[in-house]
């Protein structure tokens, strides 16, 4: 078990489960597009702080496996039917609230349209406690026990959001 120098702080995660827009464009369409764009998001994200930003896609031949496999070994799973899932992963949402504003990230959001279909979104957020990492066990102590803060103050929601306007001057 590896001892970290401090125990790990609050890393949160936000993720966009998205449907494609069936309407329009072919795989090699949609690809080329996924590609450039995760390539200037990635510089944006970046710049504002985000620690880690990735997608995961779901094709419809790994759900449908994923489905069989839930069959066949009496899992019961639902499996999500999203095609693609977004994850962003910050310590407050500072770094969200300036990503959101930045006038590049602005203009790769409004050519999404073509490809994404804006409806029906799913969206998550919590904190991330990792065990295992690069194959070592993580963040557990001489003891065995967790490292990481109580759950009480990983779950403080209000110090996850900065604050508003009105609140800064009271």
């Amino acid at each position: 078990m590896t001892t970290p120098a401090s125990a790990p702080g609050r890393l949160l995660r936000l993720t966009l489960q998205i449907y494609r827009n069936q309407a329009n464009s072919s795989n090699e369409a949609r690809e080329k597009f996924a590609r450039e764009y995760l390539a200037k998001v990635a510089v944006i994200v970046a710049k504002h702080g985000i620690e880690k930003y990735q997608q995961v896609y779901h094709p419809l031949a790994f759900r449908e496996a994923l489905g069989e496999s839930s069959r066949r070994n009496n899992r019961g799973w639902v499996i999500d039917d999203h095609d693609l899932t977004i994850e962003f992963y910050f310590r407050n949402f500072l770094a969200m609230n300036n990503v959101r504003n930045d006038p590049e990230f602005q203009a790769l959001q409004a050519s999404e349209g073509p490809y994404v279909n804006l409806v029906h979104t799913v969206a998550t957020l919590g904190w991330v406690e990792q065990y295992v990492d690069d194959g070592k066990v993580v963040n557990l102590g001489p003891d065995g026990q967790s490292t990481y803060p109580s759950w009480a103050e990983l779950g403080d929601v209000q110090s996850i959001f900065p604050p508003k306007p009105a609140e800064e001057n009271a």
